[in-house]
């Protein structure tokens, strides 16, 4: 799992952090994936709000950091997987449908010179 080990949390405060992409210079804003805090609950079980700065999640609640850590691994993957050259895909040759002459696909020169 190299997104994980990828990943850097960066202290903001008490109960407060930054996940960031540890392949992105510090000083750059892209660097940034969410801004995670600690959130009090009636139970007293360990409570965590991710504020996603990227890939549109939006905002989500965890019950470990954890599991914030593993869904940021998560979208780094799903971006290194988005950044790659597409994959080719296969074409007809030349004069358009398989199995259907050029010819047929065009309109006769009598009829477009007519009119």
């Amino acid at each position: 799992m190299d997104n994980y080990r990828q990943l850097e949390l960066v202290p903001l405060g008490e109960g407060a952090w930054r996940v960031c992409d540890r392949s992105v210079a510090s000083c750059d804003a892209a660097s940034v994936i969410a801004y995670v805090e600690q959130i009090p609950t009636d139970d007293h079980e360990p409570s965590y709000e991710a504020v996603w700065v990227q890939g549109a999640r939006g905002t989500t609640r965890h019950t470990s950091m954890q599991s914030v850590l593993l869904m940021a691994a998560d979208l780094l993957a799903a971006s290194a997987s988005r950044a790659e050259r597409p994959k080719p895909i296969a074409h007809f040759p030349p004069g358009g449908r398989r199995g259907v002459s050029r010819a047929a696909t065009q309109p006769p020169l009598a009829a477009a010179g007519a009119g």
